[in-house]
């Protein structure tokens, strides 16, 4: 048995196109007859470990800069977004039936298209539509929608869909 069908590393350095779904409703998004997708690596790529190892090498050269005893800056969900865009910018290898005005979008376009969606957060409800709050009695939130970052996120740690027998998901 060839083993090397298993080798998810090398097909998550590859790169596996995921279909893009609206964030607000989950349909397919399609240009014609051609569906939309990004080429995204898989958390198991050898150059997104990389990168994810210098951003957080960086992180903490920053902080031990700043101190150990140094506030923490007010987050706005704007800061929030962008940790986003900028944690799944590394996955994209590249697109498919995507543009960016009149041309065909590239990687180098990575964080114009994470950017085009914003989450939508609001307070998360039961089933028959009641707010759940916690023990204080203040709302929980969640996000509603399905932006861009997240899609492409939750995408790339399937390592399933790198694997050359299994299905892609």
């Amino acid at each position: 048995m060839d083993f090397n069908q298993f080798n998810t590393r090398a097909h998550a350095e590859a790169g596996t196109p995921m279909q893009i779904v609206d964030p607000w409703t989950g349909e397919p998004m399609m240009d014609g007859d051609k569906p939309c997708r990004v080429i995204v690596r898989g958390t198991a790529s050898k150059s997104v470990q990389a990168a994810m190892r210098a951003k957080a090498k960086a992180a903490m050269m920053s902080k031990k800069a700043k101190g150990d005893d140094a506030d923490e800056e007010a987050r706005v969900m704007e800061d929030v977004h962008m940790q986003l865009c900028e944690g799944a910018a590394p996955f994209i290898v590249g697109f498919e039936n995507v543009k960016n005005g009149d041309k065909p979008a590239t990687a180098d376009d990575a964080m114009w298209f994470l950017d085009l969606t914003f989450p939508e957060m609001g307070v998360k409800e039961d089933g028959e539509g009641n707010a759940i709050t916690d023990k204080d009695g203040n709302p929980q939130f969640e996000m509603k929608n399905n932006p861009f970052a997240k899609q492409i996120g939750e995408f790339a740690g399937k390592q399933a869909n790198r694997l050359g027998n299994a299905q892609k998901g």
